[in-house]
């Protein structure tokens, strides 16, 4: 099952957009968007703050092509959270409502069968030369995405929480980074307080700045200039690879 974009086109068969969430050990139903989805797990579009790594029951709502309605239960795991986006992650386990060890697989292919598809095609892995990116990011769960996303492409990926630690990781590998990527807001100094001395000893190193802030925002308050590499949060895996590929070209 690739990734499905907005809602699944399917034959004989629908998935609905519109997703219910059971925070574990509440009795309120919450109701979201999703608008991502593939077997690791959702990104929901909803106005509503979880607790760090809470764990819920996701109803999905399927239709059939002679109007029969199906609703299936999957459980997840909060994995970020980022304005009105929210992940889940799976949890691939025995559920009460399936016999079945891989239920995320067994929901969706019970229910419908996708036609074509729409997958995003990531950019061909970077040339050897081009490959070191140091992540700087201090929510986990955005982190371990960003990073795992890098890596399917073939990046060779340093990662580190805070600005202090990251300093530390690029004294240490400094010959071998090419690019920073870096969240702009973080606890202590900004990305770009953080990136000027070390772009003033390596003029040539190249650098992501990413937020959910408005980029506009940004630029009126000074903290970033337009020209400024820079990816909105939340961006798809295929917005990150794209642009960081894009800026190790001009590198």
């Amino acid at each position: 099952m690739g990734t499905m974009d907005k809602s699944a086109s399917v034959i004989g068969g629908r998935l609905s957009r519109g997703v219910d969430i059971l925070p574990a050990g509440a009795e309120h139903l919450y109701s979201g968007m999703f608008t991502e989805l593939d077997q690791t797990g959702v990104v929901l579009s909803i106005h509503q703050s979880f607790i760090k790594r809470s764990k819920a029951n996701l109803r999905f709502h399927f239709a059939s092509g002679d109007g029969r309605k199906t609703v299936e239960t999957m459980a997840a795991i909060l994995s970020w959270q980022s304005g009105p986006s929210v992940r889940f992650d799976f949890i691939h386990a025995l559920s009460p409502a399936s016999p079945v060890p891989y239920l995320v697989d067994y929901v969706f292919q019970r229910h419908i069968q996708v036609s074509q598809p729409k997958t995003e095609v990531l950019p061909d892995p970077p040339t050897p030369k081009a490959q070191t990116v140091l992540l700087v990011e201090d929510e986990d769960g955005q982190r371990m995405v960003f990073r795992k996303t890098l890596e399917k492409c073939g990046y060779k990926v340093l990662d580190a929480r805070f600005n202090s630690e990251a300093f530390i990781v690029y004294k240490r590998n400094a010959d071998s980074i090419q690019l920073i990527v870096t969240d702009v807001m973080m606890p202590g100094i900004n990305g770009p307080e953080f990136v000027a001395p070390l772009r003033s000893s390596r003029p040539e190193l190249q650098i992501v700045y990413m937020s959910s802030s408005p980029h506009s925002d940004l630029i009126r308050y000074r903290i970033l200039n337009e020209d400024m590499p820079f990816l909105q949060k939340p961006f798809t895996p295929k917005n990150l690879t794209s642009k960081v590929r894009e800026v190790l070209s001009h590198a």
